[in-house]
């Protein structure tokens, strides 16, 4: 379960305000926790704790510039794996931290490294550094460090699925925008039912980098045929067993609206084809799925249909939601849990020094914000409620699920400066944190499932130890409309004299709550070293890297967490052999044979016109943007195609392709 932007300061701040409903009456944070896992939050209670480094890849574009931006291919081609490779460009393992938000370092300055890294000397060792909180400063801490080349939710989504490295905007691609096998995948061709679940539109980064192989995350959807985009590829190649989230049409409508006119619908998230596809063929249409939307009783329709569904017969359900007003996302309740703040649009104003808040929702003529704000609970699920229903139909697969659940609109929240929004969606959250805790205590139990609660990046909030009496005294909503930091309690960025100082992430590590089956995997992980692209990579000395999170979740599908730790990756040109045994290949931008030889391996084709021969094992190929030809020996092997020509000879092999039932398709 992902808390998108849920740093270790974010989910202080919604603790403290539990433990303030449950009585706690200090005044100081010392009253409450300053370091480690902390009370107060469901997901705090489970009996693993870690924190996990975030960064991504940065690389040289054609000007000399890094940036975490960049893919290893050019711009020339807007389509996945469609540009050629960066001239000159080699994977270096070293780390780069840039001077910029982007990344901002210069060839022509002696940068080098493809991996920005996280440098605990500059940045802390831990998130609650006293440095931060006016505490002693050890030699080495800069407080703007964190600034600098900081993730996004697409790279760190695409590690968390993955265990590879890869770009700001990447969607289930590497830095060669080549497809990886996402968790989800290797659930699916292990026979289990899949899930995602999110409070924001279903193909954004966090659930699109589970279900999609792209090469920008800003490829939402385009009408039938096109392929090259998020919503296609999960409805039609990856195909969750359960998507439900965001994105609706209705939720996304112009603000003032003319007097008498009904909210236009805007189709950034879901093209008009797709949704009006889906709308006219609720049950029977070519994705096969059953289709739900924002409605009236929407929580009880989306109970009663996943109490009907059983994947075991094949049944996928897809629903739709999102508030009039709120970019895409489900009504946001503030601290308090009315959801006052529920059609303000709260989440892209990112607020620099000064309160910029909405005031105006899109109400009908005659309606008031009462009768609005009614109207939208009514007609959309909870984060919670989309979780129950989708444990309802993935718990019937008698195989066992893989499912993500994410908190995304914590991360708007916090773009914004919002603590009220950000304590009340940190909560929505936690809701939904409880509810599957529930369901695994109550079906099978920590012996038999596995939970991973965690961050895909930070944000850069900082609490004032006057924190918690102001928070009791004037309430989360007033604090959000002061703009002194003092009187604040609390400031983003590193001036504590600034309140609204930054309005993005960072590179901060994030905390880790875990608990059951497999998660030992994890705790052992602590402080080790892991893979990338085929180099040995300086591990965080008290925590994790996300690349280790995604290895316990392969261990708790497969019973081994190796298949992101390879012995003998190599990038290669010219004619090459593999060892004989379990290889990631990655060919350069020549025309390659490549003998992988026996063992399961990873083929990356990438550029020119390669010949490839599996040889004996299983082996997973992907085409690249030469006219390749496949030899495809024994074993079970799964061959996703190209930008250009591919041709396959296939000798004693099962062609298994990427779908979640394993039918034969080619992507």
């Amino acid at each position: 379960m992902i808390g998108d932007g849920m740093g270790w300061e974010m989910a202080r701040a919604a603790a403290i305000y539990q433990q303030i409903q449950a009585g706690n009456t200090g005044k100081s944070l010392s009253d409450f926790y300053t370091s480690g896992v902390g009370t107060g939050l469901s997901f705090q209670s489970l009996t693993g704790y870690a924190l996990s480094t975030t960064y991504g890849t940065t690389i040289a574009g054609t000007n000399g510039v890094f940036s975490t931006g960049n893919s290893a291919l050019t711009t020339s081609d807007s389509a996945t794996a469609g540009s050629p490779l960066t001239p000159g460009f080699q994977f270096n393992p070293g780390f780069n931290p840039g001077t910029t938000a982007s990344g901002g370092a210069t060839t022509a300055s002696g940068a080098a490294g493809n991996l920005v890294g996280y440098d605990a000397v500059r940045g802390g060792l831990y998130p609650w550094d006293a440095a931060y909180y006016g505490g002693a400063v050890a030699l080495g801490f800069d407080k703007e460090y964190i600034k600098a080349s900081y993730p996004d939710s697409a790279n760190t989504a695409t590690t968390l699925y993955t265990g590879v490295k890869s770009y700001n905007n990447a969607i289930g691609v590497d830095i060669f925008e080549q497809p990886l096998e996402t968790i989800l995948v290797t659930s699916a061709l292990a026979g289990k039912s899949t899930g995602l679940v999110t409070s924001v539109p279903i193909d954004h980064a966090t659930p699109g980098a589970a279900a999609a192989t792209v090469n920008r995350r800003g490829k939402y959807d385009t009408p039938t045929p096109d392929l090259d985009n998020i919503l296609q590829q999960e409805l039609r190649i990856y195909q969750p067993t359960v998507l439900l989230g965001g994105g609706n049409p209705l939720s996304i409508p112009a603000d003032p609206l003319p007097e008498g006119v009904e909210p236009p619908r805007d189709f950034t998230f879901v093209s008009k084809d797709t949704y009006e596809y889906l709308q006219a063929n609720p049950t029977d249409n070519r994705y096969g799925y059953t289709f739900l939307e924002r409605g009236a009783n929407a929580a009880d329709t989306l109970a009663a249909t996943a109490a009907s569904l059983d994947p075991n017969k094949g049944d996928r359900l897809v629903g739709l939601y999102g508030a009039r007003g709120q970019n895409g996302n489900l009504p946001v309740s503030s601290a308090n849990g009315d959801y006052s703040t529920t059609g303000l649009n709260l989440f892209s104003v990112n607020s620099t020094q000064g309160l910029k808040q909405d005031f105006l929702r899109p109400l009908n003529p005659g309606e008031t914000d009462e009768q609005f704000i009614a109207r939208e609970r009514n007609e959309n699920p909870t984060l919670q409620d989309l979780t129950v229903a989708a444990l309802d139909v993935l718990g019937k697969d008698k195989d066992g699920f893989w499912l993500m659940v994410e908190g995304g609109d914590i991360d708007w929240s916090a773009h914004d400066n919002n603590i009220d929004n950000l304590i009340g969606t940190m909560l929505a959250f936690d809701n939904a944190v409880k509810s599957t805790i529930e369901w695994i205590e109550a079906n099978g139990g920590w012996e038999k499932n596995q939970l991973i609660v965690t961050a895909d990046h930070d944000h850069y909030l900082t609490l004032n130890d006057n924190f918690p009496a102001l928070l009791q005294t004037l309430g989360a909503e007033a604090l959000t409309e002061i703009d002194d930091a003092t009187a604040a309690g609390n400031f983003w960025g590193s001036d504590p004299n600034v309140k609204y100082g930054w309005g993005n992430h960072s590179n901060r590590p994030v905390p880790v709550y875990y608990q059951g089956a497999g998660s030992d995997f994890l705790t052992n992980f602590i402080g080790q070293d892991y893979n990338s692209y085929g180099y040995q990579i300086p591990g965080y000395a008290v925590g994790v890297d996300q690349n280790q999170i995604y290895q316990t979740m392969l261990a708790g599908i497969t019973g081994s967490p190796d298949r992101a730790v390879v012995e003998g990756s190599q990038v290669i040109d010219g004619t090459n052999n593999g060892t004989p045994g379990d290889d990631i290949i990655y060919t350069g931008a020549f025309d390659d044979v490549i003998h992988a030889d026996g063992g399961d391996n990873q083929i990356f084709a990438n550029q020119g016109n390669n010949t490839i021969y599996a040889h004996d094992g299983d082996d997973l190929a992907y085409a690249g943007t030469g006219n390749d030809r496949f030899f495809l020996n024994g074993g079970v092997n799964t061959v996703l195609r190209g930008q250009a020509m591919t041709t396959f000879a296939q000798v004693m092999a099962i062609m298994r392709f990427m779908q979640v039932l394993a039918t034969r398709t080619l992507c």
